[in-house]
């Protein structure tokens, strides 16, 4: 592998503006990044030389303030008589956000020139796969190491979360490659009937997507922030782009079962948040974006296909609403209910990734229909209403990609 001239140019630029007093040694570094992104630092000397920063550190600094969590290739730029490789301290930092096999080239700015890994440097580096389960840490990092081992060149463009009775939706991908979320690091496993729990990749009209087979939900006895490992996937992966599916029930007799809503916006009354305990004070403003919304509105149109649009109100669970409850929310502005998607989505807008969220219709809600609500009924006929889905998916991916 010959250097990498773009990594070498943003090193050679900032190399200069080292600030090296005592040492008058001046070293740059870049990072390679998933998204594609290249950061560039170098090294800041205090007097107290064991307080000074290496340039691999100040530019670690730089990629995470920037968002990004991934390094897929790195230089670094020095002078002197030998080639200098990161320090045992940088290279154990280099370890939180490479794999073994991510190259490192070590450059002179007169030409010479040697290619390593992560791996030769720091062959026995504490990295977060080391950690348990249940440890605290980046586990949702090592979730997104474990996709990259495997599919190096994935790359999606849309996140798909399938709810109950809607995970068909991965017959339609082509290239197809799964991983069962017990295999993820730090990912929960729903006990829900109709969630699989897988993820699988593949192309879905010739987009690059991520499919999520199931969710967890609150009423499994899980916390809220169990649903951020897989937000925090989305984003470890570079995908910006989140359709949220749910099997709800409506408040409205105009919007039967079987139908399918676009979600405008909701209401949690879940009496939790995924980001209780920090960060505080996120924008809930725009949660579901209305470029997205605006491409499934459209497609549905061309479709011929009815596409209400709707506000979601989010129940704890496990039991179904009372009819009493139902009209209380409808007064509360619902049109449609459910016991899951509001996590995702408060997560995900966090995260800063872009929410389209739609509801197949399996029943109305409590004292509107003539029989008992069950989980079978609900599945029975997600298929129905998962099929309208399928079809405005499948329809708008592409355009939902560009977005």
């Amino acid at each position: 592998m010959s250097v990498p001239l773009d990594l070498l140019a943003a090193a050679t630029a900032v190399r200069a503006n080292a600030f090296v007093p005592y040492s008058h040694f001046a070293v740059a570094a870049a990072l390679r990044t998933r998204s594609g992104r290249i950061h560039a630092g170098v090294n800041v000397e205090n007097v107290a030389y064991p307080q000074s920063q290496c340039a691999e550190a100040s530019t670690i600094g730089i990629m995470v303030a920037a968002g990004d969590r991934e390094i897929t290739e790195s230089l670094v730029l020095a002078g002197g008589e030998r080639l200098i490789a990161p320090c045992g301290g940088c290279r154990q930092r280099l370890a939180e956000f490479a794999t073994d096999d991510t190259p490192v080239h070590l450059c002179h700015p007169d030409g010479r020139h040697l290619l390593t890994s992560m791996g030769e440097l720091l062959p026995h580096a504490f990295s977060p796969g080391h950690l348990s389960d249940d440890a605290i840490g980046p586990v949702s990092k090592t979730a997104a190491g474990r996709v990259r081992l495997r599919l190096p060149e994935a790359a999606p463009s849309v996140a798909i979360v399938l709810g109950s009775g809607l995970g068909s939706l991965v017959e339609d991908l082509e290239d197809a490659d799964g991983f069962a979320y017990a295999d993820l690091p730090g990912f929960p496993v729903s006990t829900v009937p109709g969630h699989a729990g897988r993820l699988v990749i593949g192309r879905l009209s010739g987009v690059s997507v991520m499919c999520f087979q199931g969710r967890v939900h609150l009423y499994e006895g899980k916390p809220a922030a169990s649903v951020l490992p897989l937000l925090q996937l989305i984003h470890d992966l570079g995908c910006r782009r989140v359709i949220l599916t749910n099997a709800a029930g409506s408040l409205k007799r105009e919007v039967p079962e079987g139908g399918i809503s676009l979600i405008a916006d909701h209401i949690n009354f879940l009496g939790t948040s995924p980001l209780v305990g920090g960060p505080n004070f996120v924008g809930l403003a725009q949660v579901y974006d209305a470029g997205l919304r605006d491409v499934f509105r459209r497609k549905a149109g061309e479709l011929g296909m009815a596409l209400p649009e709707g506000v979601y109100l989010a129940t704890l669970g496990p039991q179904f609403e009372t009819p009493a409850e139902i009209q209380a929310f409808r007064a509360l502005g619902a049109d449609l209910v459910g016991m899951s998607t509001v996590p995702e989505a408060i997560a995900a807008r966090y995260l800063g990734l872009r929410v389209a969220a739609l509801s197949a219709v399996t029943n109305l809600a409590a004292g509107m229909a003539e029989h008992e609500l069950s989980h079978d009924h609900t599945l029975s006929t997600a298929k129905v209403a998962g099929e309208k889905l399928r079809r405005l998916i499948v329809g708008s991916i592409q355009d939902i990609a560009s977005a």
